[in-house]
């Protein structure tokens, strides 16, 4: 395995981490996708409490 030199080390280790933005937003969109499912299509959809 290739060693780093210490610039691209540094350059690394001060990079912000897109992957796990992007995987971060994904999972949100998957959370709230599903409670806006529960919401509406399960709870709304009962009407109001007797």
């Amino acid at each position: 395995m290739n060693q780093l030199s210490p610039e691209e080390e540094q350059k690394i280790l001060n990079s912000l981490p897109w992957g796990t933005f992007a995987l971060m937003l994904l999972i949100s969109a998957l959370m709230f996708a599903g409670w806006a499912f529960m919401f509406f299509g399960m709870f709304l959809e009962h009407g109001p409490v007797n």
